[in-house]
């Protein structure tokens, strides 16, 4: 009769443990998806050329290269790698980026910032013709 009460307080113990941590858990996915993001940007395909819109982002100030990569596709350093020349919003076009590309494939833009710092700003699967 005492093992089996040892056994319920420790099994309401873990589910508390349990319930507790998915609590948190949830919290952090909010705070997460409502934190404004480093760089917001929209990108789109223009003939051969891939256009990245730079809008906003709490570190687009430190934005100093664009990097793109298009699955499948080797595309030389001059075309995969565009240093911003200003800080900040505007446009940066991949020229011939997309020249023979045709299928479904996955667009990738990274960003390089002023401390050294990689990171993935967008994906997108586009479609080729």
């Amino acid at each position: 009769m005492v093992m089996a009460g040892v056994l319920g307080i420790a099994s309401l113990f873990i589910v508390g443990v349990f319930a507790l941590a998915a609590l948190v858990g949830t919290g952090y996915v909010v705070d997460k998806s409502l934190e404004d993001p480093d760089v917001l940007l929209h990108v789109f395909v223009v003939g051969n050329d891939v256009i990245v819109t730079i809008y906003e982002g709490r570190r687009v100030n430190d934005l100093v290269m664009l990097s793109l990569e298009i699955e499948g596709v080797v595309l030389p350093a001059s075309v995969a790698c565009i240093p911003i020349s200003t800080a900040g919003t505007g446009e940066v076009r991949f020229s011939n980026a997309c020249s023979g590309v045709t299928g479904t494939r996955d667009i990738a833009v990274r960003g390089v910032f002023a401390d050294g710092a990689t990171r993935l700003l967008k994906i997108n699967t586009m479609k080729f013709t």
